[in-house]
């Protein structure tokens, strides 16, 4: 039965060739995107404990009302923690690390509130919320909502650029696996049919041009790891003058051939199970 297979596929060279290109970029696609995306998620799920809410509180206020804010805003749904700085405490802390702006000036700060969030896609609404309570100075909430509302479009950009064109590829590796078996089928045609009459099962004349169909998903999605592979060094060494502000995550080799060659092999059996639906009844 392999050695069936392999004779299919060098019988077929350029077609086969088309389908192993095609299913590599395809897959390309899909892994380097879909890496990308784990490690920009990755990044996203450290961000909430670096994205801090600063709300600056009214001077005219009990301590009652602050205490109650800080309930209210701790039962609100995405924040982790509230933490009271006091106006003392933080023009202490200005005055060590700024001694000399800070010298013979009054304090001027406020009374704040630090918050940390667990979800970065809730602080809209945990600002939202906070900047109705009457505690709260007018224009008193600081957050830095343009680094989320950027991952967030950046997650969703690559979600759907991803999509797209590796849908579009894996359906132009589909029809080319299917046509290489196919064209398989109608070249064995009458070996097929002998095969049949002199009792060949199903399984015996089927098995081969699944076989053939793996093969070339597989080293498709070999190739394709080969590819993200170099393509994640190439970008590290592009990157390494920019370690301090862009950070490449490592990545898990072992998981890119593994999962890559996997999915090239169950989607080229995919396309070969459509191909060979019925061998026999070709004429």
């Amino acid at each position: 039965m392999f050695s069936e297979a392999l004779t299919a596929l060098r019988r077929n060279t350029w077609m086969s060739f088309a389908a192993i290109t095609t299913s590599c970029m395809a897959l390309f696609l899909l892994g380097g995107m879909a890496f990308a995306y784990r490690g920009i998620a990755g990044y996203a799920e450290t961000l909430p404990s670096k994205l801090e809410v600063r709300v600056f509180l009214k001077e005219q206020k009990t301590g009652f009302e602050t205490k109650s804010a800080i309930e209210q805003i701790g039962k609100l749904k995405g924040v982790g923690s509230v933490t009271m700085v006091t106006k003392a405490e933080a023009w202490a802390k200005m005055q060590r690390e700024m001694p000399d702006i800070t010298k013979g000036i009054t304090n001027p700060l406020p009374d704040a509130l630090n918050i940390t969030l667990k979800d970065v896609d809730s602080a809209n609404n945990v600002a939202a919320a906070i900047r109705k309570m009457p505690i709260v100075e007018r224009d008193g909430v600081k957050y830095e909502g343009e680094t989320q509302a950027l991952l967030s479009q950046t997650l969703t950009l690559l979600r759907w650029v991803g999509s797209a064109l590796g849908g579009l590829m894996l359906l132009t590796g589909a029809v080319l696996i299917y046509n290489a078996i196919r064209m398989t089928i109608v070249a064995r045609r009458r070996e097929i049919r002998i095969m049949s009459l002199v009792g060949a099962t199903r399984l015996t004349i089927v098995v081969p041009l699944l076989i053939e169909g793996i093969v070339q998903g597989a080293i498709g999605g070999l190739l394709a790891a080969i590819l993200i592979v170099i393509g994640h060094q190439m970008m590290m060494k592009m990157l390494v003058n920019f370690a301090s502000f862009i950070r490449v995550g490592a990545l898990p080799i072992g998981m890119v051939f593994g999962s890559l060659v996997a999915l090239g092999a169950v989607y080229g059996l995919i396309c070969s199970l459509f191909a060979v639906r019925d061998p026999r009844g070709i004429a």
